[in-house]
């Protein structure tokens, strides 16, 4: 009688750390990924729109420059700062 509650202790035991291994598990796939989107995100250049402004030319005339899209890409230092304070923001919450 003791032998048969001692063996359903273990099955019941072996199914919670199992459980808790796929738990762990399945938390640390969804960091992975979230971090992977930060990444992708701070690796895609910034889109700034530019409104109209003067250039000066190589011989000293000014020209007018109509509105356009300026690219802006982070340096790696920039883009590490801004991964820390995303990791920062979520060990608080």
């Amino acid at each position: 009688m003791l032998n048969i509650k001692i063996k359903k202790m273990k099955k019941i035991l072996y199914l919670i750390i199992i459980l808790f291994f796929s738990i762990e598990l399945k938390a640390q796939k969804t960091i992975n990924k979230t971090n992977k989107k930060i990444v992708e995100h701070l690796n895609t250049p910034t889109k700034i729109w530019m409104a109209g402004d003067w250039k000066t030319q190589l011989n000293g005339s000014k020209v007018w420059q109509k509105g356009h899209w300026r690219f802006e890409e982070k340096c790696f230092q920039q883009k590490s700062e801004i991964f820390r304070k995303k990791m920062k923001k979520r060990q608080q919450v």
